[in-house]
C-alpha cells in the first residue's frame, strides 16, 4: 500500500479517536449531575462486574421508591435502581441492554407506570430526555435509543448529538474543580434517592375500573422487546406498579385511566404465560395496594402523589423484598451480605443511615 495512503488512514482513525474522546470527556465535564436518572446512569458503569442480581428499571417512581440499602441490610439483595423521570419502556429496553454489558441479573423488576400514563398525545413528551441521556457512555446502543427515542424530530437530534451540543449554555461556566468529575467514582452509589418530606394532602381513588384500554402501540412494541430480550438471555422479568396515587391528573381536563392499561397487562401477561412464556410475572399492585401498609391520605408516607418518601419506601422496599425471595428464592437471588465483592452495598447502607440522620428522620 502507497505509504500516503497509509497516512491518510492513518489520519482519519486518529482523528476519530480524538471526537470519541471529546464526546466522552465533555459529556463527563459538562453534564448536569441530576438524581433523576444521570446519577443512575453514570454510577451503573462503576459497580463491581457482575454483582448485580435484581435490576430495577423504569420512572423516578423506582429510585424513590425501592430503597437498595433496605434491600440490602434487611434481605441481602443486591439491587440497583436503573431509572430515570418518565422513563418509557423505549428508553428501558436500551438500559436493560446497557446495563446487561456489565451485569448478569438474576430479576429485572420493570415499573410499567410511564406506560399506562403516558400517550403518544402527552406534551410533555420529550421534557425530561435530558434526565435520561446524559449519563449514557456513548455507543452504538445510544445512538438507537436516541433514534427510537427522537421520533425523527430534527430539532432533537440537533439538541443532543453529540452529547456536548446540549451542554451549550455551561460552556462558560466550567470552572477547574469540575475537572473532577472525570475522576469520579460512583460505585456505592445503587441509585436511590429518598425523599424527605410529607403530603398529606394526597388523594386516591375510591375505586379501580373494570375497563381495560391498551398502552400506545410504541409502548407494546418495546414491551415486547424486553420480553424477547429477556427470556433470551434467561432473566427472570418482574413487572409491576411502584405504588403511588393512581390516576392522578397529569394534564388539566385529561383523565388518565392508569388502572385500565393496568388490566390490559394483567391479561396480557395471562396470555403470554398460557402460551409459555413462564419467565414474565406481572403484580397488579393496585388490585391489594393494602399489602404495602401505606396510608397515602393521612398518613407519613407520601412525598407527593408520585412518590413515597424515606418512610414509605421503606415499607415498598419490605414488600418487594419478602415477595422476590418467596418468588425465585436464594438459589436465584443468593445472600451476599458477607461477600468482599459486596461491600459497596454496605457502605451504601452507611450513606443513607447518614443521610436520614442529618434529615432528622428515623432509620427504618
Amino acid at each position: 500500500m502507497d505509504i500516503r495512503n497509509v497516512k491518510k488512514i492513518a489520519a482519519c482513525l486518529i482523528s476519530l479517536m480524538m471526537l470519541v474522546g471529546t464526546i466522552a470527556v465533555s459529556d463527563s465535564l459538562f453534564k448536569d449531575v441530576s438524581q433523576h436518572g444521570v446519577m443512575q446512569s453514570i454510577s451503573i458503569y462503576d459497580q463491581p462486574k457482575n454483582t448485580i442480581d435484581v435490576l430495577f428499571v423504569g420512572s423516578s417512581h423506582v429510585h424513590c421508591g425501592i430503597n437498595t440499602a433496605k434491600l440490602w441490610e434487611d434481605y441481602g439483595i443486591a439491587a440497583y435502581d436503573y431509572s430515570s423521570a418518565e422513563q418509557p419502556l423505549w428508553i428501558t429496553y436500551h438500559y436493560i441492554i446497557e446495563a446487561c454489558k456489565t451485569q448478569k441479573p438474576k430479576v429485572i423488576v420493570l415499573d410499567f407506570y410511564s406506560a399506562a400514563a403516558f400517550q403518544e398525545d402527552y406534551k410533555n413528551k420529550y421534557l425530561y430526555l435530558s434526565d435520561s441521556l446524559y449519563g449514557f457512555k456513548f455507543s452504538f446502543n445510544k445512538l438507537m435509543m436516541m433514534h427510537d427515542s427522537f421520533d425523527g424530530k430534527r430539532e432533537l437530534w440537533n439538541k443532543y448529538f453529540p452529547g456536548f451540543f446540549g451542554y451549550h449554555d455551561q460552556y462558560t461556566s466550567v470552572e477547574l474543580g469540575d475537572f473532577g468529575k472525570l475522576f469520579e467514582n460512583y460505585e456505592d452509589f445503587k441509585g436511590f434517592v429518598p425523599r424527605f418530606g410529607v403530603d398529606h394532602y394526597v388523594t386516591y381513588p375510591d375505586s379501580l375500573s373494570n375497563g381495560v384500554l391498551p398502552p400506545s402501540e410504541k409502548s407494546q412494541k418495546f414491551l415486547k422487546k424486553i420480553i424477547d430480550y429477556t427470556k433470551k438471555n434467561g432473566i427472570e422479568l418482574y413487572i409491576t406498579a411502584v405504588p403511588y396515587a393512581l390516576n392522578t391528573e397529569m394534564v388539566e381536563g385529561v383523565a388518565q385511566h392508569e388502572d385500565e392499561r393496568y388490566n390490559w397487562l394483567e391479561q396480557y401477561v395471562e396470555e403470554l404465560q398460557e402460551n409459555g412464556n413462564d419467565h414474565i410475572y406481572f403484580d397488579n399492585t393496585f388490585k391489594h395496594i393494602e399489602s404495602f401498609g401505606l396510608n397515602m391520605t393521612e398518613g407519613d408516607n407520601m412525598y407527593d402523589a408520585g412518590h413515597v418518601n424515606y418512610y414509605g419506601s421503606c415499607l415498598v422496599t419490605d414488600f418487594y423484598g419478602y415477595d422476590l425471595l418467596e418468588r425465585y428464592g436464594r438459589e436465584l437471588i443468593p445472600d451476599h451480605r458477607e461477600d468482599p465483592d459486596y461491600a459497596s452495598w454496605d457502605r451504601n447502607v452507611e450513606i443513607l443511615r447518614q443521610d436520614v440522620d442529618e434529615e432528622g428522620w428515623e432509620w427504618r
